[in-house]
């Protein structure tokens, strides 16, 4: 029983370290290159991380942006997890399609810097920072969410 017990209290601690960021926490700097291989961070000025971990979040957001045109906003960063994509598809079809796009995207190609950030592949995290703090914390599955939620 005490097996048990202990067995149990680990999987909810492990469970517990998986949610990852909520509101009120700290987000770390995250640096990474865009689809042009140039340096974009998440710095201290960012106010609004757009975080998509899957296909459909990334066509949502696109969506979403390319409404602004060339005008994306300052403050906003766009961030995408492709480290479920297979590298050679990557490589050769997902990133040379990406930089036809008006507007920067972060690129997380291993996960690591990304890996505590809310989010399913089906839906867009979107993160209000104030100075790195998280502000607030809103998933989108539709463009006119989004667009509603960075306003």
């Amino acid at each position: 029983m005490k097996v048990f017990i202990f067995i149990l209290s680990l999987f909810i601690a492990i469970g517990a370290q998986a949610t990852g960021l909520v509101v009120g926490d700290k987000l770390q700097p995250i640096e990474l290159e865009n689809q042009h291989e140039q340096a974009i961070a998440v710095t201290s000025s960012t106010q609004i991380v757009l975080f998509s971990r899957g296909m459909k979040g990334g066509d949502i957001i696109n969506q979403a942006l390319e409404t602004f045109g060339d005008k994306q906003p300052e403050n906003l960063v766009y961030v995408a997890d492709i480290s479920g994509m297979p590298s050679l598809i990557a490589k050769f079809v997902a990133i040379p399609q990406m930089r036809d796009l008006p507007f920067n995207i972060a690129l997380d190609r291993e996960g690591e810097q990304t890996k505590t950030l809310p989010g399913d592949k089906a839906s867009v995290t979107v993160i209000h920072l104030q100075q790195l703090s998280i502000t607030k914390l809103t998933q989108v599955t539709d463009a006119d969410a989004l667009l509603t939620a960075i306003k």
